[in-house]
């Protein structure tokens, strides 16, 4: 995932990154710095409206809908302080939980709860009525079975056998999240329940390898870096403009419009 922001006309590469709330955090940051403080507020306030505005046009109405058992996540790593359950976030401005579902792409919200299993039990609900009961459980798709395309992804396999140890490479300084990796290239998969190794190679990202150890999968990252770093090299205009945020601290996150 690739944080942007625009300067000059131009389009301005912030970082790569595992999580969508680290992105979105360093481009915060970003505004504040090269932009100013004021554009930061004004975009907060602007975005802030217009989701405003959407919620009130699109009202969930549950009061046909009887109770639904709550709908747990996938098994693997849950984040210290989220909920167990699909659907459902703790709100820390209302210090309540959110429910919230996705409706034709858009963030429709169902309510804020003082309890997390009332407002998993309303996410259940919100999924029977406008999606539909077969969308609780999705069976896996065997491999046989998936179009070529997908298949195709995995046809290039990163070979390390000739490549030495090598000394993983830490993020850049700034906010990382809980649960994520300290580490660059690595990421957490929580449904296989381990550390993923994965590089970017000629605009594609690249499956490395699954690791019970975070600092393993460190480790092949920058051997794989190491060994393919000169496909990288291919685009150095995109190079040529460093965002530094270092001396920058986390902002809160700026919310798209729904």
């Amino acid at each position: 995932m690739e944080a942007r922001i625009k300067m000059g006309g131009k389009q301005r590469q912030i970082g790569c990154y595992e999580n969508e709330e680290e992105a979105a955090i360093d481009y915060a940051r970003a505004v504040v710095k090269y932009k100013g403080q004021g554009a930061l507020g004004t975009a907060r306030e602007h975005r802030a409206r217009n989701k405003a505005r959407e919620q009130k046009s699109f009202i969930i109405d549950l009061s046909d809908v009887p109770p639904q058992p709550p709908i747990p996540k996938s098994g693997g790593y849950i984040k210290e302080g989220a909920s167990k359950y699909r659907g459902v976030c703790f709100d820390k401005q209302t210090n309540k939980w959110h429910a919230k579902i996705y409706i034709d792409g858009k963030e429709r919200h169902i309510g804020r709860y003082e309890n997390e299993e009332e407002a998993a039990v309303d996410y259940a609900r919100a999924v029977i009525k406008y999606k539909g009961d077969n969308t609780r459980k999705q069976p896996i798709e065997p491999v046989e079975n998936r179009p070529m395309k997908r298949q195709r992804q995995n046809s290039f396999d990163i070979d390390l056998t000739d490549v030495p140890m090598q000394t993983p490479i830490p993020k850049s300084a700034g906010y990382i999240k809980q649960g994520a990796s300290k580490y660059t290239g690595v990421c957490f998969n929580k449904q296989a329940n381990k550390w993923c190794a994965q590089l970017k190679i000629e605009g594609k990202v690249r499956r490395i390898g699954s690791y019970e150890n975070e600092d393993e999968a460190a480790v092949d990252y920058a051997r794989a870096l190491h060994k393919y770093r000169r496909d990288l090299k291919r685009h150095p205009k995109q190079n040529s403009f460093i965002v530094d945020l270092n001396d920058v601290p986390p902002q809160p996150l700026i919310l798209k419009n729904d």
